[in-house]
């Protein structure tokens, strides 16, 4: 142990950490380093957890907190249980953790069964251990014995603000819009993930590739009893060949010669797991939202490489408009239906028309019976470049998909 200590641990040899480029998320997670609760960086694979976690060591370092009284480890390769993690590292430390302050980054401890019981013990009987835990699927593991003791913070891919600077482009934040903007963010539509916007040489449909199979094929095993992976990898994807679609469990389980339990749970996985967004049938009454089907897009429109080189770009800017807006419901009744409803309490309605012109039967349904019984706020089109509008509804705002990211809905 404590050879990978070492290993893990360069900052005990006088080393910060060489990232110069941070996520937005970092500054917030900065401040939380000095209050007693436990800090918890979630979040899908391949976002930049581990680089955070390493950015805030620096931190410390730079704050005169003595290297050794800091401890990194990762359980993606180590089995042992965060109580002997700690137990050795205090041998090497060679003072007990209950005397001065130290902090404990444990990574990736959704690789450990019952985590939440060992950081509940570490933190209830180590009054001084600062605890920073990260993983890609801490939200898959109940966290009811640590409520009240945890402050969480969920990473996603990139925002395109991120991705200009990763890609060493933020002089662009302020400029025009113009056609290199445009694009600019048609190439961040396939490369939301940081090492993607780092190195262009990186082939988006390969990265993609490695990191689904190893949620689904490796990861997943450790949530779901009695998993088929070859089924669940076959639902994923149908999902992400045709984002939006809406999916009712019953028929997909028939057509998938399974049963509804099983395609809900792969579902749920595939959901924790951030590789599937969903997203609920509005209603006004809470209880019918549940019992509807669902929409089903990828989390994030770089994930539809996996399957297709040349997408349908409505379809990807329909995806990019869930992950902008985080929208939570879309409303279909029989053949009416809206794209987006941002949320119970702003009931912001989003259409989405990636077309070149757009007329009056395009827009019918934000002017419906139906659609008025909720009281909208506002509602908004999304557009591709130079759509051509001829519609005559005045309450409606179109927005180039291209801005969205700078639009405060």
């Amino acid at each position: 142990m404590k050879e990978i200590f070492q290993i893990e641990n360069s900052h005990w040899f006088n080393k910060l950490y060489d990232y110069k480029v941070t996520r937005e998320a970092y500054f917030e997670l900065e401040s939380q380093l000095n209050n007693k609760f436990i800090l918890s960086i979630e979040g899908p694979r391949r976002v930049g957890k581990t680089v955070l976690m390493q950015q805030l060591i620096n931190n410390l370092i730079m704050a005169k907190v003595k290297p050794i009284d800091i401890l990194y480890h990762s359980f993606d390769n180590y089995s042992q249980n965060p109580i002997t993690v700690i137990l050795e590292y205090e041998k090497l430390r060679g003072q007990s953790l209950r005397e001065g302050k130290v902090y404990l980054f444990l990574d990736e401890l959704q690789k450990v069964k019952d985590w939440q019981t060992y950081v509940k013990t570490i933190y209830d009987n180590y009054p001084t251990i600062k605890l920073v835990i990260s993983g890609s699927s801490l939200r898959q593991s109940k966290k009811e014995s640590l409520a009240g003791r945890v402050i969480e913070f969920f990473i996603t891919p990139l925002s395109f603000k991120e991705y200009l600077l990763f890609s060493g482009k933020e002089n662009m934040f302020g400029i025009e819009i113009n056609d290199l903007l445009i694009s600019e963010y048609n190439i961040y539509l396939f490369r939301q993930y940081p090492d993607l916007a780092i190195d262009k040489s990186i082939d988006t449909k390969v990265y993609i590739g490695n990191m689904i199979k190893k949620i689904i094929f490796e990861d997943s095993g450790k949530f779901v009893e009695s998993i088929d992976k070859d089924l669940m990898h076959r639902i994923f994807n149908i999902i992400i060949r045709n984002p939006g679609q809406i999916i009712e469990y019953t028929d997909l389980a028939k057509d998938l010669g399974t049963n509804r339990k099983i395609v809900s749970n792969y579902i749920e996985f595939l959901v924790s797991s951030s590789l599937v967004r969903k997203i609920y049938n509005y209603s006004n009454n809470p209880r019918k939202i549940e019992t509807r089907a669902r929409k089903l897009y990828p989390f994030c429109t770089t994930l539809i490489k996996y399957v297709d080189i040349d997408p349908d770009m409505s379809k990807v800017i329909e995806t990019d408009v869930a992950f902008q807006t985080n929208s939570e419901f879309f409303w279909h009744d029989r053949n009416e239906e809206i794209d987006f409803i941002l949320s119970a309490n702003k009931k912001i309605a989003i259409e989405v028309k990636y077309k070149h012109t757009i007329d009056n039967k395009d827009v019918k349904t934000f002017s419906s019976q139906n659609i008025e019984k909720f009281k909208l706020k506002k509602k908004y089109l999304i557009i591709r470049e130079n759509s051509n509008l001829l519609y005559n509804n005045n309450e409606i705002i179109s927005i180039p998909y291209y801005i969205l990211w700078k639009t405060k809905l």
